[in-house]
């Protein structure tokens, strides 16, 4: 039983390790394309391929200063949920820092968009304001809030009380 066993083994331990070789050598991971939703924007648009290449390294650069910004984020809020038990603590300070930083995190958005629009004819500037009109409005007409706010009596939209 041992004895046919172990050639098994041997089988199946050099083949994962020509796997694994393979992965080290071909860095399938580095290999992927950008951002299906970004590969959207590029097709939609009708992009040449030197707009591509510009919005690829558009979106390199944007997708480094939203990581930094996002672990800014989660240090913060680390730190504010961990500090339930301590006492002198200022919360509020925290909570202005998160929220500079969302702020901070929408102003990149709006700045890569503004970047992209750039490269833009005026074509392709028409398609792109409607789908960033859309994507505001979670792809439903109207107001980009008016799915939270439900209809008064007579039919106009009003802020809950």
């Amino acid at each position: 039983m041992k004895s046919k066993l172990l050639p098994i083994l041997l089988i199946a331990l050099i083949f994962l390790n020509g796997a694994l070789i393979f992965m080290l050598i071909n860095k399938p991971h580095e290999k992927r394309d950008i951002h299906p939703k970004r590969n959207f924007l590029t097709q939609e648009l009708g992009f040449s391929e030197k707009q591509k290449n510009q919005f690829i390294e558009f979106d390199k650069i944007h997708r480094e200063n939203m990581m930094e910004i996002d672990q800014e984020l989660r240090q913060r809020k680390d730190i504010l949920f961990s500090s339930f038990q301590k006492t002198n603590f200022s919360v509020d300070s925290l909570i202005n820092q998160i929220g500079n930083l969302q702020a901070k995190k929408e102003a990149e958005v709006f700045r890569f968009f503004t970047i992209v629009r750039t490269l833009c004819n005026n074509e392709q500037s028409i398609k792109f304001d409607k789908i960033i009109k859309k994507a505001i409005r979670g792809g439903k007409p109207g107001l980009p809030n008016d799915r939270r706010m439900p209809p008064h009596e007579d039919g106009r939209h009003r802020p809950p009380r």
